[in-house]
């Protein structure tokens, strides 16, 4: 392809613009970097002796983002109180791969070969992450609380549909944003929430067509949901359910889901609710905490150890891993179905669940007789 031809030119000027388009789009965060971006050309102002302007890393950029991490940590850049650990790195970050990204090194790395950060920069992290409090993860709430919310959150047709939704997140261990509308969204969101179209029905292995009607969807004898793209970037993940009857049955908490959206289209949200009169609503992220947390004080979780602080829509999926495990679902089934990658799952599983721990102490009190081959 001849440079000197303008409509050659033209082309690679068109496929560069994509290229770099693409780039910019390939992860969710773009707002976050730039919102950091701008933090840090503030940041650069302050060092006046400076001749050099942000759009290449300064010869003394290791002292200006050490101290750019310190006015981030104390919100400087931010809503004006102290961040977590987590927010300075992902600061650090978001200035360094504006500069690789523009062809420059990394500026927290010494050397392009280098691994690890820079050890000012190491260590300073460490030690805000050593000065934050520990994390305290939501707790996993019971499938006592499930069914309570199952069977008593009934105060009318939107809470009837809350109660499904919190079902049928409980058994296929679903993350919030993939069944209810955000009720505050930040920037571009990867997950596509639960949509009708992402859910089947099955009879003696035969599909059922959503608009049967009701009383042919009742028979259905398992479900299947398709999660088109997870936070995770996974698509299409796939998770299977039979019908097992009862108060909680994720397969019936479906049907009457896909029942109410009779007539809408194929891309009508599940967390839609159709009422009478044409009207409709939509389950938000809060209308699941609110009726977790009133399933926890119905199920008389305070006077369990719960706070109702440690208890939301999260709680949910928590509970959902934490049910299998007890249940003794292997690890890799509780992976599958919860679309974790790796064993990070267990930090669902909490140290203060005693059942996790029946019977462990007497198990270490039996007299073993052993000897040293080393």
């Amino acid at each position: 392809m001849a440079t000197g031809n303008g409509a050659a030119v033209a082309e690679i000027e068109r496929l560069r613009n994509v290229a770099w388009t693409a780039i910019g789009s390939a992860t969710v965060d773009g707002a976050v970097r730039d919102r950091y971006w701008i933090a840090w050309q503030q940041h650069c102002k302050l060092f006046s002796g400076s001749s050099q302007t942000p759009a290449e890393p300064p010869d003394n950029v290791e002292d200006m983002l050490l101290t750019f991490a310190v006015a981030v940590r104390e919100g400087q850049y931010g809503l004006g109180r102290k961040v977590q650990v987590q927010s300075v790195a992902v600061a650090l970050r978001a200035v360094a791969q504006k500069y690789v990204l523009d062809g420059h090194a990394d500026p927290r790395r010494a050397s392009p070969a280098q691994h690890s950060l820079n050890l000012p920069i190491a260590r300073l992290i460490k030690k805000f992450g050593d000065d934050d409090p520990p994390p305290q993860p939501k707790l996993a709430i019971p499938v006592s609380t499930i069914k309570a919310i199952g069977t008593q959150y009934s105060f009318g047709p939107h809470y009837k549909a809350v109660a499904d939704m919190v079902v049928v997140a409980f058994f296929y261990l679903l993350r919030v944003g993939e069944y209810t509308r955000q009720s505050r969204v930040r920037g571009t969101k990867r997950t596509v929430p639960l949509r009708k179209c992402d859910v089947r029905l099955w009879r003696d292995g035969v599909l059922l067509d959503h608009e049967s009607g009701i009383e042919a969807l009742r028979l259905a004898d398992s479900a299947t949901i398709s999660i088109a793209h997870t936070k995770n970037g996974t698509k299409g993940a796939v998770i299977h359910h039979d019908a097992i009857g009862g108060d909680i049955c994720p397969v019936a908490a479906l049907v009457r889901r896909v029942a109410n959206l009779h007539g809408m289209p194929t891309s009508t949200p599940l967390s839609t609710v159709c009422r009478s009169g044409a009207k409709s609503s939509s389950i938000s992220d809060r209308d699941v905490t609110l009726a977790v947390r009133w399933g926890a004080t119905c199920d008389c979780l305070l006077a369990k150890g719960y706070t109702l602080d440690r208890v939301s829509s999260h709680s949910l999926r928590a509970g959902g891993a934490m049910a299998m495990k007890l249940s003794g679902a292997t690890d890799s089934t509780i992976m599958r179905i919860g679309r974790w990658t790796s064993l990070t799952y267990l930090t669902y599983i909490h140290t203060q669940i005693g059942a996790l721990s029946a019977g462990v102490a007497w198990k270490m009190s039996r007299c073993f007789t052993f000897q040293n081959v080393g």
